[in-house]
């Protein structure tokens, strides 16, 4: 345990895709080649503002190598730390390019999950992610658009749009920046959540309480096993969610440390289809925070 711990303070961060922007790190000034160290907790595990109602605290370490000509490889590995949960849930491996302008950016990559067969994450049986970004700085604001396809057992199409501000301060030491998110999509790795994982790794295996996704089940008191469970139209293509985000980094020599928070706000219910019954799935606003802090070695 003292090895894995000591492991990830050494390594370092990764961003686990969670709906936020997936722009690796635009406010890094540097055009030399870096490699970049870091680790951050966050306090649970949304996807598309989606979770398992048992909460997925994670501990991330990552190592990346950043070329200057906007090419990049990394790789990451997230520790479960919930109270009955303890092991390493995920590994990830990712490569791309950035291309990172005064006003413009834009960018694509292609990342691998790695989940634990025991993990109860949402996005669990998703396998490989790909996606691409393209952003403008309009001064009073910034917006970002991006594509992906998350793929599985089948095939799922993202569409995020995001509105931030950056402000600086502390002679441009401190950045603080809000954001306003949304997330577009279908919902097919979400029904491979439910008949996969939900009922045998997460908190839906007893059916107490809410049961799986976040705040969502049918409510039951008992503790009764579901073993076929299936998502209506999760090939429809819709609003997900809606999420508001602050984040403030502050930079000193090579070191960064950051913290944020985000309110997300799903929308558009499931209809879940089990054995016993079919019911739509209570969405309840989910909150989730996070503390990191990298080192970039040029």
């Amino acid at each position: 345990m003292k090895v894995i711990f000591i492991a990830m303070l050494l390594i370092g961060s990764f961003e686990i895709v969670s709906g936020q922007s997936s722009i690796r790190s635009y406010d890094i000034d540097s055009v030399s080649s870096y490699v970049r160290f870091g680790v951050r907790y966050k306090s649970d595990y949304f996807y598309m503002g989606r979770a398992d109602s048992a909460k997925a605290p994670y501990l991330t370490s990552s190592i990346g190598y950043y070329h200057k000509s906007g090419l990049f490889v990394s790789g990451s590995l997230s520790y479960l730390t919930a109270d009955d949960n303890n092991r390493v849930d995920l590994y990830t491996l990712a490569a791309g390019y950035d291309y990172l302008g005064d006003k413009f950016i834009v960018g694509i990559a292609i990342d691998e999950y790695f989940f634990s067969d025991e993990s109860y994450s949402v996005q669990a049986e998703m396998r490989t992610y790909l996606s691409g970004y393209l952003g403008y700085d309009f001064r009073t604001f910034m917006i970002l658009t991006d594509a992906s396809l998350g793929l599985s057992s089948n095939t799922d199409f993202f569409v995020g749009i995001e509105l931030s501000r950056m402000f600086y301060t502390m002679r441009n030491r401190l950045i603080i920046t809000p954001s306003v998110y949304t997330n577009f999509g279908t919902q097919q790795y979400y029904n491979e959540y439910y008949t996969q994982r939900s009922t045998t790794t997460g908190s839906g295996k007893d059916r107490k309480g809410h049961g799986p996704g976040s705040g969502s089940g049918n409510g039951g008191t008992g503790s009764t096993t579901i073993m076929n469970v299936e998502i209506l139209e999760s090939e429809k293509f819709q609003v997900l969610d809606y999420e508001l985000g602050l984040q403030a980094s502050y930079k000193l020599n090579r070191l960064r440390f950051s913290a944020s928070a985000i309110v997300l706000f799903p929308v558009n219910p499931s209809t879940v289809v089990t054995d016993q019954a079919t019911y739509e799935e209570d969405l309840d606003t989910g909150f989730l925070w996070t503390l990191g802090a990298r080192y970039v070695l040029k």
